[in-house]
């Protein structure tokens, strides 16, 4: 009996819908003391027609400005005099960049218990790639700062979208996040700018160039500069959940992670029907959630020892 996959990271969503309900464009090249080209194989999700490569580099410089760093110290980014940065409204362990004008940059997401699961298939590769050397994908691969063109779904709709990407990623930019599997979670910085203002069919290469002008922009040079900044501090990452065989263990009560997989598929393996949607074995039961209790928010497996359910259990959602 198997679980499907549900998302529970509904703020991504929220942020590429947000993305495209709104209208604007970016602009000039940047300067020379900008970014410089550096060769690049990052893969990102693409149509068939891939823009020629402007891969670029951030500054090797000191930034000037200010240092925040996540309360529990496993994250930390530069940002210029005259930004802030606060808790995201409605968003744990979120934080949103603002420019000296109010403008929100981009939104850091720590502690990201699953990928989103989007409607969106992919979006368009501009061909911009920008290092972030301060974190690591899950195996030790280079991270990117990516930016693709994202068609929307009515006029105007049409925007920029910009984040962090494993270079051998196979997922899209809205699936992007960096996977932290020391903590069992995931780690996304990234923002999005509306393009297009009144295009009502815009083709595949108008996408494309429009989030394209914006990648060599000099706001988007501002923003950059913050994002490739960002530091994951291993030393500090304390595990909150864990991920494995294609699943997210969280809520662990009494019971390890690595023994929270192993029960999990012992009693998925050997456990005998319980009801609808139950199944045990001698000393475990596991429940699986309905499609509106998945909506509402539960896990899609909530598993309790049968015999001290308050102290021993946990709950398991699929990635």
């Amino acid at each position: 009996m198997r679980a499907h996959r549900v998302s529970s990271v509904a703020v991504l969503a929220a942020s590429l819908a947000l993305a495209l309900s709104a209208c604007s464009s970016g602009g000039s090249q940047p300067d020379a003391g900008g970014p410089t080209p550096i060769a690049s194989t990052s893969s990102v999700a693409s149509p068939s027609a891939t823009p020629s490569a402007t891969t670029q580099s951030p500054s090797a410089t000191a930034r000037s400005g200010e240092t925040f760093t996540t309360p529990d110290g496993t994250l930390s980014f530069t940002y210029p005099a005259g930004w802030k940065v606060t808790p995201a409204e409605g968003q744990a362990n979120a934080y949103a960049v603002t420019d000296a004008q109010g403008k929100e940059r981009a939104v850091l997401r720590d502690k990201v218990t699953q990928l989103a699961y989007l409607s969106l298939g992919y979006g368009f590769d501009t061909g911009f790639r920008s290092p972030v050397p301060g974190i690591k994908g899950p195996a030790g691969q280079d991270v990117n700062l990516v930016v693709q063109g994202y068609p929307g779904q009515g006029i105007g709709a049409q925007a920029a979208v910009y984040g962090l990407m494993a270079t051998d990623s196979k997922e899209s930019l809205d699936r992007s996040d960096i996977e932290i599997p020391a903590g069992g979670y995931f780690v996304s910085f990234r923002g999005h700018v509306p393009t297009l203002e009144g295009t009502s069919t815009p083709s595949m290469e108008q996408i494309t160039a429009a989030a394209k002008t914006y990648a060599e922009s000099a706001e988007f040079k501002e923003t950059a500069k913050v994002i490739t900044s960002l530091v994951l501090h291993p030393e500090k990452v304390t595990q909150v959940g864990c991920i494995g065989g294609g699943n997210r263990y969280e809520k662990l009560t009494g019971i390890s992670c690595d023994d929270a997989k192993a029960t999990f598929d012992r009693v998925n393996k050997t456990g005998s029907p319980v009801g609808a949607r139950s199944i045990e074995t001698s000393d475990f039961i596991c429940f699986y959630a309905s499609a509106g209790e998945k909506q509402s928010g539960q896990a899609d497996v909530i598993c309790r020892s049968k015999t001290t359910p308050d102290s021993l259990s946990f709950e398991m959602w699929p990635n």
